[in-house]
C-alpha cells in the first residue's frame, strides 16, 4: 500500500485515531445528549441544503421542466429541517422508530438475498448479518421509545470509534513502512 506523505507524517493520524476514539467513548457516556444534538445538526443541515436547493431552482434552472419539483424539495427539507430544529427531542424520537423499522426491513431483505444465494460460501453470514439486524431493529422498535435516548448517539458514537480504529491502523502501518524506508536507506 503507498502511504504518500501520511508515511511521514504518520504520528499526527495516529493523533487522529485517539481523537475519534476518544470522541466516541465520550460520547458512549452521553448518548441522549449526542442523539439529540446529532439530530439537531442534521436539521441545520437540512435548511442549508434545502434553502440552496430552492435557489438553485428559482434562479438558476430557468426553462427546466421539473424545476417546480426541484423547488418543492428544498422546500421539503427546509420544513424538515426546522421542525428538527424546532423539537429535536420529537425528532430524534420519530427518527429512532423510522431507523428500528428501516434495520427490520434492511435484515429480512439480507436474508431473503442469503437464502436466493445458498450456491455461494457465505451465504450463512450474509444470513447471520441479516438475522443481526432484524434483531436490533427489533430492540429499537420495541424498546421505543426510550430507544430514542441511546439509538442514535450509539450508532454516532460507535462510528466515530471505528473510524478512530481505522486512523490508528492506518497510522501504525504507515508507521513500518517508514521506518523500513528510513533502515533500508541508511543500511543502502
Amino acid at each position: 500500500m503507498e502511504y504518500g506523505e501520511v508515511r511521514k507524517n504518520w504520528v499526527w493520524m495516529l493523533g487522529l485515531g485517539i481523537i475519534f476514539m476518544t470522541l466516541g467513548f465520550a460520547g458512549l457516556l452521553l448518548l441522549p445528549l449526542v442523539s439529540i444534538t446529532s439530530v439537531a445538526i442534521f436539521g441545520a443541515f437540512m435548511v442549508v441544503g434545502g434553502t440552496l436547493q430552492v435557489i438553485q431552482g428559482l434562479l438558476k434552472a430557468s426553462g427546466w421542466k421539473s424545476r417546480m419539483l426541484h423547488v418543492s424539495m428544498g422546500l421539503i427539507y427546509i420544513i424538515g429541517g426546522i421542525a428538527a430544529l424546532e423539537n429535536p427531542v420529537l425528532a430524534t424520537t420519530i427518527l429512532t422508530l423510522v431507523l428500528g423499522f428501516s434495520l427490520i426491513t434492511v435484515g429480512a431483505i439480507r436474508i431473503g438475498v442469503a437464502l436466493q444465494n445458498k450456491d455461494i460460501n457465505q451465504w450463512a453470514l450474509l444470513s447471520l448479518s441479516g438475522i443481526l439486524t432484524m434483531l436490533l431493529g427489533l430492540m429499537i422498535v420495541l424498546q421505543w421509545p426510550w430507544s430514542s435516548l441511546w439509538a442514535i448517539g450509539l450508532f454516532v458514537s460507535v462510528d466515530l470509534m471505528m473510524s478512530g480504529a481505522n486512523f490508528i491502523a492506518i497510522a501504525l502501518s504507515a508507521k513500518v513502512e517508514y521506518e523500513s524506508k528510513v533502515e533500508n536507506k541508511a543500511a543502502g
